[in-house]
């Protein structure tokens, strides 16, 4: 109750302060250039991994400002709904927004947000000339050094928007970490894989066509709807509507390049030192594969009709350990039942009769194919006012022969056969207030379960001291909905965040005077089945000291994890071509080490950027980390090193190229063995724009 408190004190403090402030759905201004900055705010600790999930997708697929909707402007950063109903005003009087600055000139935005705007937009007329075309090509490598696999991980993005108001664009990854191949190995009673080998795939293509009132895609792409409870696979936070995938991630962890277990051998056959370590593929997240259309304005009345339908089939990797062989356990809850473990992957050789090694952490390829259909149907008295139904139906099947499978408890969807889910949304504003809601009802084939009910509700208030955003939110026990990314709190039940839980959630954010900002986040939930109540505080302040000095400071508390982090960032612009960042950060875990004493962390980064000249951009960074002050022995303490340099040639083109050492300093058996230690990690990237 003591944290309760404190939250809504702060709450009460960031509405009736002075000034203005911006959106409250991340945790920072955000105020970047490259994805790699988005990257350095995830791993310092600045932003969450869903504030990055959103933040990266925005970044590589940008919003088109003379087209997106009031809900697609608003996901842009640093903007509340006053700033995005501001926008449309202009843009209405304008007809066509030219640039940004546009925006400036006119009052509408104030040039430090404008400014942070330019990663995540696209200016584009409404109607370009019939021969204009435009777009990107990016390449991008990584290497580290003898003990990597050849050749390097590898990866290449493009988009091209042409005439007519046509839309492309296609992902290539060159793989060289992945098993091939899985298929049932009767004698064994388990999967058999292919070895690691090198491959190039295409996971991600698209085409789409878009106008005033119509848009259809054919490929790879993401849709959603209302408050994300019925059906969201855009990551974002207002979605409505769909738009083309060829999102790419990459991890910044070494792979283990053996990963067997002894199976049926004598002896595991990966040495138990050295143990060596390669570049990791580059990855993606599989989303929707077909087609949609949608009906995006039809004047009805005093207001306008929205309708959207979409299909898809997409062929899924599957974690070893979320399969269960359902011809011998009728119900994957029976932990105790040795029929309901996950079957063993073997890995095949050229004798099928030989002894055989086992895939340790296996990932499944195209075991599981999906078909989707889903429909939307909105009416719009204005932007601000709508009601809408969306419902989906989807139904896994196995591509297995030889055996029949199923999922585990545990894993994302739910067991038993097809699923879905019905709901309806609406929204309601006046003024500064807009009020957004959505029901939802799932179905599924789960012995006991056949689905539940879901429900969220929204305010969220603009006022000249900020925005607040309040949610209330339950999700059943039996609400299992694996396409609802709803408002939730981290932990998990079954697989699945938005299940078991009714919670309250209020984030601020307000700029207390000229020079001092707050954010704010409270959040507690209960979990029904359990009745165990569990919180979240947040809250970060930053104040401009001067034109060239800037200090922040936040601290973050989860009571699931016993979790309590207090960071410090400083950061020294003393020209335009030179800015200095340090940033420290301490944290108590909960661990297991015994009732003796909690856990503590301590981690540094500082930051040199550099501009010697317009087209080129020099970044230094170092950063060092050590978990568990007291025992070095126990947890990884590491020393990181960057330099980056990023040349622009001809106009636009960027030519980008990174070096980093990574030093394991800590005394661990597993740190010992660990081959290469200090690492060397060579990036090349080299984005062309025509």
């Amino acid at each position: 109750m003591v944290h309760l408190g404190w939250a809504l004190l702060v709450t009460c403090v960031a509405v009736f302060a002075p000034r203005s402030a911006g959106a409250v759905r991340y945790e920072v201004f955000i105020d970047v250039e490259t994805e790699e900055e988005l990257y350095e705010l995830l791993f310092s600790s600045q932003i969450s991994e869903r504030s990055f999930d959103a933040l990266l997708l925005l970044h590589q697929t940008r919003v088109e400002l003379n087209r997106a909707s009031r809900e697609r402007l608003y996901l842009l950063p640093n903007l509340d709904y006053a700033d995005v109903d501001r926008i449309l005003a202009y843009r209405e009087e304008a007809e066509t927004i030219h640039a940004l600055g546009d925006l400036v000139a006119a009052g509408v935005l104030d040039p430090e947000v404008s400014d942070s705007l330019r990663a995540f937009v696209s200016v584009r007329a409404l109607a370009p000339r019939e021969d204009r075309m435009d777009g990107f090509v990016r390449t991008q490598a990584r290497w580290t050094g003898r003990y990597d696999r050849l050749p390097p991980a590898a990866a290449i993005q493009a988009r091209v928007r042409g005439p007519r108001s046509l839309d492309a664009g296609v992902l290539g990854t060159l793989t060289r970490n992945r098993v091939r191949r899985a298929r049932w190995d009767t004698a064994r009673n388990g999967f058999s894989v292919e070895p690691e080998s090198v491959r190039f795939e295409v996971p991600k293509a698209y085409i789409a066509w878009e106008d005033e009132r119509w848009e259809i895609i054919v490929g790879t792409y993401r849709i959603g709807f209302g408050q994300r409870l019925t059906f969201d696979l855009s990551g974002q936070a207002t979605p409505n509507g769909l738009f083309g995938d060829y999102e790419l991630r990459r991890g910044n962890e070494l792979a283990l390049r053996c990963r067997r277990a002894a199976g049926e051998l004598p002896l595991g056959p990966c040495p138990e030192a050295p143990v060596v370590r390669v570049t990791p593929d580059f990855t993606w997240t599989n989303r929707l594969t077909g087609v949609g259309a949608g009906l995006k304005r039809v004047p009805l009345g005093k207001g306008w009709l929205q309708a959207y339908v979409w299909g898809s089939y997409q062929m899924h990797r599957v974690a070893g350990n979320e399969v269960v062989h359902a011809g011998r356990c009728a119900d994957p809850r029976q932990d105790d039942d040795p029929g309901c473990a996950p079957p063993p992957v073997y890995v095949r050789s050229g004798d099928r009769h030989a002894p055989a090694a086992t895939v340790s952490y296996a990932s499944l390829p195209t075991i599981l194919g999906e078909g989707l259909a889903g429909a939307n149907a909105s009416y719009f008295w204005d932007a601000r006012t709508h009601v809408g139904v969306t419902g989906y139906g989807a139904m896994p099947k196995w591509r297995v022969e030889g055996v029949t499978l199923g999922f585990q408890e545990h894993a994302s969807r739910p067991f038993g056969g097809a699923f879905g889910a019905v709901g309806v949304n609406a929204a309601a504003g006046f003024r500064r207030q807009d009020f957004l809601a959505e029901v939802t009802r799932s179905f599924d084939q789960e012995a006991g379960g056949n689905g539940g009910y879901g429900a969220i509700l929204r305010s969220v208030t603009t006022l000249a001291a900020g925005e607040v955003d309040v949610s209330a939110r339950y999700y059943g026990v039996r609400f299992a909905n694996p396409y609802a990314r709803p408002i939730s709190s981290p932990d998990e039940r079954d697989g699945l965040r938005a299940r078991d839980e009714a919670g309250l959630r209020v984030r601020t954010a307000t700029e207390l005077g000229p020079r001092l900002g707050l954010r704010t986040l409270g959040d507690a939930w209960r979990s029904p089945s359990s009745g165990r109540l569990h919180g979240l505080l947040f809250a970060r302040v930053d104040v401009r000291i001067s034109t060239a000095w800037s200090w922040a400071s936040w601290a973050e508390h989860r009571s699931t994890a016993q979790k309590t982090l207090w960071a410090m960032l400083v950061g020294f612009t003393p020209m335009r071509r030179v800015a200095l960042s340090w940033q420290v950060q301490h944290r108590w875990l909960d661990a297991s080490v015994g009732s003796r004493r909690r856990q503590r962390d301590l981690g540094a980064i500082c930051n040199l950027t550099t501009r010697p000249i317009d087209r080129l951009r020099l970044r230094v960074r170092i950063r060092y980390d050590f978990e568990d002050l007291f025992d070095a022995r126990r947890l990884p303490q590491t020393l990181w090193g960057v330099v980056e340099a990023a040349l622009t040639t001809r106009q636009r083109d960027t030519l980008r190229v990174r070096y980093d050492v990574r030093a394991h300093l800590d005394r661990r058996e597993s740190t010992l063995a660990r081959l290469p230690n200090p690492e060397h990690w060579l990036w090349l990237e080299y984005v062309f724009r025509y």
